[in-house]
């Protein structure tokens, strides 16, 4: 045939030159000459030559079907060739259907990103041409699906694939990418569900792939435990995992929280031989990153650069994120440069992942800078990257700034919610409903986030009505409220004391699957406002029952509520009611119950409430709490007999500090023989008292005047294995020094000095004071010698003792030399050395003196700040420093005296007898049953104390009751 010698340009316009003027080639020459213009991709060519054959009616073969399809395919005429092969393969039984669709459906899948198209395509091949695709072409659409997240449609392409009539297998991979698509998603329930349907029905026999991607779903489930079980069943039954098995089970577990786990797994791995690969590490380094153990991550990083493998950008993008975490913005802007000058192309994420760095610290116009630098590289910032820069601004307070940006953009459901959120913040309304017109118009569908600061959005602006609507309206959105969604509505209905409201809603979330401990402590809280008790408790039992959390302040709340409406019986009533549940979610309202029962004095109901926190087991802040809370109320008594009577199974919880809690405070309000009881019961039990408790019993013998017994106590220290401390020298010398035995004073000091002991000022000034106040300024002026050598700077309350010792003897030159020595060297007398000043000088009629004095005091510092908390007790009154001022200028002295005296007696009160002075305040008229419970018949010092302390307080016929109520208890 002549078309063969032709030249080769000239070939196809002859042959269509041809079949214009009337010539009719053989079907061997037009295959031929559709072929070779598809070799040179003559795409448009081929078309319109088939259009000229389609038109002359020429008879083809099934392979210029095919061309002609491709050619359309190829100029991604995708409609075209659905069309011409739906024309075709209807009419021609030798049309290559599986080939065909194969290609028609990878168009519309791939070349035109449009898989939905191509899934309408498989299903018109599989209901009205009875054609059947390739297996590969169904795995390829599962893929794609799978990519875009839309499982319903995967799984649906799955089904048709494995159907009666198609029957084609599915391998590892395909299940793979399900229950990765699966996991995806948020939805690893489904991924098992898949996995054991497939295993269960025979079609899926998995290997390392599936069961590789299995672990992610379990681990996304929190069943690690699980996890661990398959992987010993899978080693028992000979399988050997690899590095990329551990690294998504590593990653499974820093998914799940776990960082834990992860490191513990990856030890293992390493352990089994299995190298790192540059995935594990950038997974761990991620992990340790996101964690904030940036110290960790940068470690990980050195091993793996010393291993050879070359960090890429996932790592170092890793490593940015956990210094910008960390605060170290400095040091991940030098890894940044360090990136760029390794010759790696950085992306968007890594300058979003800075962005959001700098912006955290409040450095916005170096977000800027960043965001010019990116497109500079050219990278163009996508909506992520703007979303940072914008919730940067909205963090910083500039929202409108924020705002103006977001316009300039093509913004999501992110980019909405920031600005509303930012908005709601500020208070906003006007801004928070134009944003919401916004996002109406944008028509972008709406996820849980942007729904739940629509609601809060809402109830800020009074729409409640909207809100309800948008709550109802959430099912139809294919949205589930979560923990925010009704707590977000319960509050805004408490807020505007809707509380009915507030009740229905709060019945909404426990009818759905919701458990959220938030709403069920804010409608306790509004209950508790609204006096409601009874509907708040049985919330809490509720609460407690589901083993929610329980927030401090509003136990504390319904406590005091129920304390004030029903006193100790309705604390009780609720303790007996929460023993029965067997959560121990409400200890920390046992424990306030405690405190509250402390505080109110109720003896008898908090050893109730103790009693059950034992028998549930639970951990009692017992004793330290309990204890302390009934010593600082003077109560050492009911401490006393807490301890002791409570029973053998709350002696474990109870150590030498609570012990030595209420050793002291018997000690200190003059129970001393039930001191000494307690030591003997805490010595039964095992106990061993330290120094500590012996300080406050040598320091309770000294106030019952029983002196001689402390020093014995003192001496048998030693002997048990104790050492005395500084405390316990400064407790025996001091009374010592009141007792006026300064001799054995001086003899303990000498032997405190030659324990190694260096003595405090209070020691020295213990003896100076007993010194002066019998005259003997003498001996006072050579202990201070001795204290200058041994290196203790005296205070205050030494120059004032001397003062003291010299007015007394009526040495005022002295007293004034004192006074003025030790005002050279910055140390001022105290209140009461000044007033013993004044009154020297007054007594003498050297009254000039006496005033100059008086004007110094009423500007030293220690003086003023008493007197000025005597003037804020009197707020209502004349200021008494301006008084006492005024009088000093009128030169009236001795007034002004008069009102210091007053002062000092309000201030510095007798110390003699305290322990009895601080039972007596208590001590509300006496009785025979008062008498037995607290022992005063059996313990003379108690006894003495007690009587001397009415006596001197003027108070005879309550002494002489007090006498004869303890004579009545006597034994005849």
């Amino acid at each position: 045939m002549k078309l063969l010698h032709l030249p080769t340009s000239s070939r196809p316009f002859s042959l269509q030159s041809l079949l214009k003027s009337g010539f009719s080639p053989t079907l061997n020459s037009i295959d031929r000459f559709l072929r070779y213009l598809y070799s040179r991709q003559k795409f448009n060519c081929i078309l319109h030559f088939y259009s000229q054959l389609d038109s002359k009616k020429f008879h083809i073969n099934h392979r210029i079907y095919s061309i002609v399809s491709w050619a359309f395919l190829n100029l991604n005429r995708c409609e075209d060739a659905e069309k011409f092969i739906n024309t075709h393969i209807s009419k021609s039984s030798i049309f290559p259907r599986t080939h065909m669709l194969d290609s028609l459906i990878h168009g519309f899948s791939v070349t035109r990103n449009d898989p939905d198209k191509a899934l309408s395509i498989l299903r018109d091949c599989l209901t009205n041409h009875g054609a059947f695709p390739s297996s590969l072409t169904f795995c390829s659409l599962i893929y794609r699906f799978v990519e875009r997240g839309e499982m319903d449609n995967a799984i649906e392409v799955l089904e048709m694939m494995t159907n009666k009539k198609v029957n084609y297998p599915f391998d590892n991979f395909v299940s793979s990418a399900v229950i990765s698509g699966f996991c995806r998603i948020g939805k690893p329930e489904l991924a098992l569900g898949f996995f054991q349907t497939a295993v269960n029905s025979g079609a899926l026999v998995p290997n390392l792939v599936t069961y590789t991607t299995l672990v992610s779903a379990l681990c996304q489930m929190g069943k690690v435990d699980e996890v661990k079980d398959l992987v010993r069943r899978l080693e028992d039954e000979g399988f050997e995992f690899d590095c990329v098995f551990y690294s998504n089970w590593i990653h499974g577990y820093l998914k799940g929280g776990s960082l834990m786990g992860a490191l513990v797994e990856d030890e293992k791995m390493v352990e089994k031989g299995i190298n790192r690969d540059a995935v594990s590490y950038s997974i761990l380094i991620d992990g340790l990153s996101k964690e904030g153990n940036i110290g960790k991550a940068l470690g990980l990083l050195g091993r793996m650069i010393k291993e050879g493998i070359e960090p890429n950008l996932i790592t170092f993008t890793a490593i940015v994120r956990g210094l910008c975490k960390k605060g170290k913005l400095e040091e991940a802007i030098v890894l940044f440069d360090r990136v760029l000058s390794m010759g790696i192309e950085v992306d968007e994420l890594m300058y979003a992942t800075l962005i959001d760095g700098v912006c955290r610290k409040g450095y916005l116009n170096r977000a800027f800078s960043l965001l010019g630098d990116m497109e500079q590289r050219g990278i163009t910032p996508s909506i992520l990257t703007y979303n940072t820069v914008i919730n940067g601004l909205c963090r910083a307070g500039r929202v409108s700034e924020a705002d103006e940006i977001s316009k300039g953009v093509l913004g999501d459901v992110v980019t909405f919610s920031t600005l509303l959120d930012g908005y709601i913040k500020e208070q906003n309304i006007d801004a928070v409903l134009e944003i919401r017109r916004r996002f109406v118009e944008a028509e972008i569908p709406m996820d849980l986030v942007m729904c739940n600061i629509l609601l809060k959005a809402f109830l800020l602006v009074g729409a409640y009505g909207e809100a309800d609507v948008l709550y109802r309206a959430m099912p139809e959105m294919d949205l589930t409220p979560d923990t925010v969604t009704y707590s977000t509505l319960i509050e805004g209905c408490c807020k505007t004391g809707q509380i009915e409201q507030a009740l229905e809603m709060f019945n909404e979330l426990r009818k759905s699957s919701v458990s959220s401990a938030v709403c069920y402590n804010r409608i306790i809280d509004a209950l508790c406002k609204n006096g409601m008790l009874e509907t708040a408790i049985e919330v809490l039992i509720e609460l407690c029952e589901k083993g929610l959390y329980l927030d401090i302040h509003i136990s504390r709340t319904l406590l005091h509520l129920i304390h004030g409406k029903k006193g100790d019986v309705g604390i009780v009533d609720l303790v007996y009611k929460l023993e029965q549940l067997s959560s121990n979610v409400c200890l920390g309202m046992f424990n306030d119950a405690i405190l509250l029962l402390c505080k109110t004095g109720s003896s008898e109901a908090l050893i109730e409430v103790y009693m059950v926190m034992r028998r549930k087991g639970l951990t009692v802040n017992f004793p330290s709490t309990i204890l302390k809370t009934l010593v600082n109320n003077l109560r050492a008594l009911d401490a006393y007999l807490l301890v002791v009577n409570a029973g053998e199974s709350t002696l474990p919880s109870i150590d030498v500090v609570d012990y030595t809690i209420v050793i002291d405070g018997l000690c200190k309000e003059g129970f001393l023989v039930k001191a000494l009881d307690l030591c003997t019961f805490a010595k039964q039990r095992g106990i061993i008292l330290n120094i500590i408790t012996y300080n406050s019993l040598i320091n309770g013998l000294c106030q019952q005047s029983c002196l001689v017994e402390a020093l014995r106590l003192f001496d048998s220290l030693e002997k048990i294995g104790l050492v005395p401390s500084g405390v316990t020298y400064s407790i025996l010398i001091d009374n010592l020094c009141k007792e006026g035995l300064f001799l054995d004073a001086e003899k303990l000091l000498d032997r405190m000095v030659s324990k190694g002991l260096v003595p405090s000022i209070l020691i020295y000034n213990s003896m100076i004071d007993g010194y002066c106040k019998l005259g003997h300024t003498e001996d006072a002026v050579k202990v201070l010698s001795r204290q200058v050598m041994g290196r203790v700077s005296p205070d205050a309350f030494t120059v004032s003792s001397l003062i003291k010792g010299y007015c007394k003897r009526g040495e005022m030159e002295e007293a004034l030399r004192v006074f003025a020595e030790f005002k050279d060297k910055n140390i001022s007398a105290d209140f009461l050395g000044f007033l013993f000043l004044i009154k020297g000088l007054c007594t003498k009629g050297r009254m000039e003196e006496a005033r100059s004095v008086l004007r110094e005091m009423l500007v030293a510092e220690s003086v003023v700040d008493l007197i000025n908390r005597v003037d804020a007790e009197l707020a209502e009154s004349e200021s008494v420093r301006g008084f006492l001022v005024e009088l000093c200028d009128q030169g009236r002295v001795p007034q002004a005296v008069k009102i210091l005296d007053e002062i000092s007696s309000s201030f510095y009160p007798s110390r003699k007898n305290q322990g009895s002075c601080q039972r007596l305040q208590s001590l509300n008229g006496v009785n025979e049953i008062k008498i037995k419970k607290e022992d005063y018949a059996h313990d003379f010092h108690i006894l003495h104390s007690t009587i001397s302390s009415l006596c001197s307080s003027g108070k005879l016929k309550q002494a002489n009751e007090f006498v004869m109520s303890v004579l009545s208890c006597l034994p005849r």
